[in-house]
């Protein structure tokens, strides 16, 4: 067993897959933050994993904090750049405000074409959760004749950004790990500009398309990755999220539409020293050999049965020496609806699935909801130091 590490350390030896002390426990709390904080940014990131116990691994730059290193107009009607970054495009954005929801109308003229969108976008806790995500009521790019206005959606980097991100690593030092998450790519909300029914028909009714707007989101997705790498950063988060089988793609779809992405990412990284996090909430078992064969270093999500369907347990003594695995708990069943008791008694059953612990990270397939007791995440860090040495 290694002597006493630093958060940092112990998270980075378990990327590593090397003896740590004692497990890492490092919890999507985004939701639980923004629901009993108000706020999910960085420094409350920090302040809340710190009070709990929690190993920190931050999540730097997040689309739900309006804090990406470019904007993201094709997601966000309302991004942090207020168009001010799209010299070329007039923009004609009308905002209706009802009780339970906000509609953006929005018209974009570009040197290319004009495109238009419908977002339908409901209000917090209203019937959607706490964190609901847009609906689009019409896209933005109906055929292929929309995507060279398209490419004009999609600024340059915010200045001073990366500066900004380094400052708070500095800060953070060995009391955690910082990540950039950067959301622009298809698996994210890269996808976004077909709407949600057409990022799946097309696939089959219109491939040249689908291909086309993922190269688009594509090459900013690997532009902000080469700009944040250059000023020396080495640790991202990647989501997939949009691309799994959990969302209607079929393996082919994955391997025809997405991996080729993936790879793009996941050399790049490499080619500077860096780490990639890849993350899907649904299920993903059958798709993990080609995420090692990709070289992907850290899988993350896990989510157990019966919402998901990995065993952390099983795949660490499968694939242990090839990749490090992040999550194990669920966090409705086990969190949401649970109690003290569930918490201690998973955590116990995981940590004995997981043998010496080496190559993981104890966490959640996704993120739990703000209703979640605090008691109970005292209890699941109690219950690693408890039972994880």
């Amino acid at each position: 067993m290694a002597a006493e590490m630093t958060p940092k350390q112990r998270i980075l030896a378990a990327y590593l897959r090397q003896d740590i002390d004692r497990p890492p426990v490092c919890p999507n709390l985004i939701r639980w933050i923004r629901g009993n904080y108000g706020c999910p940014c960085e420094m409350h990131q920090l302040r809340v994993m710190e009070e709990f116990g929690f190993d920190p691994l931050i999540v730097y730059g997040a689309y739900y904090n309006n804090n990406s290193i470019s904007s993201d107009y094709v997601y966000q009607p309302g991004a942090a750049g207020g168009y001010r970054d799209l010299p070329n495009v007039n923009v004609d954005h009308r905002i209706e405000n009802h009780d339970d929801r906000t509609i953006h109308i929005r018209r974009f003229e570009t040197p290319d074409g004009v495109l238009t969108d419908r977002v339908v976008w409901p209000r917090q806790n209203m019937g959607y959760g706490d964190g609901p995500n847009p609906h689009r009521d019409e896209p933005l790019v109906k055929s292929m004749d929309d995507v060279p206005a398209l490419k004009h959606l999609y600024p340059r980097s915010r200045k001073g950004f990366t500066e900004d991100l380094r400052m708070f690593t500095e800060m953070v030092g060995e009391r955690g790990v910082v990540e950039y998450l950067e959301s622009s790519n298809a698996g994210d909300w890269g996808m976004e500009s077909l709407g949600p029914d057409k990022m799946l028909t097309s696939a089959v009714e219109d491939k040249e398309l689908l291909h086309a707007v993922l190269r688009v989101c594509q090459d900013q997705h690997i532009r902000n990755l080469k700009e944040i790498l250059e000023s020396g950063h080495k640790n991202f988060y990647v989501s997939w999220f949009q691309s799994g089988p959990s969302v209607g793609w079929s393996p082919d779809n994955i391997r025809e539409f997405f991996v080729p992405l993936m790879r793009e990412g996941i050399e790049l990284l490499h080619s500077y020293g860096g780490t990639y996090r890849w993350f899907d909430d649904g299920k993903m078992k059958d798709f993990i050999p080609e995420l090692i064969e990709m070289g992907v270093d850290v899988i993350c999500g896990l989510q157990p049965p019966p919402v998901g369907d990995c065993v952390l347990g099983d795949l660490k003594s499968q694939y242990a020496r090839k990749v490090s695995f992040m999550g194990g708990l669920d966090g409705i069943y086990t969190f949401e609806f649970g109690s003290p008791q569930k918490v201690r008694a998973a955590v116990e059953k995981l940590l004995a699935e997981i043998g010496d612990g080496r190559g993981v990270i104890i966490s959640t397939g996704e993120g739990f909801g703000p209703e979640t007791p605090p008691e109970l995440l005292h209890e699941w860090v109690q219950a690693v130091r408890r039972f994880g040495k």
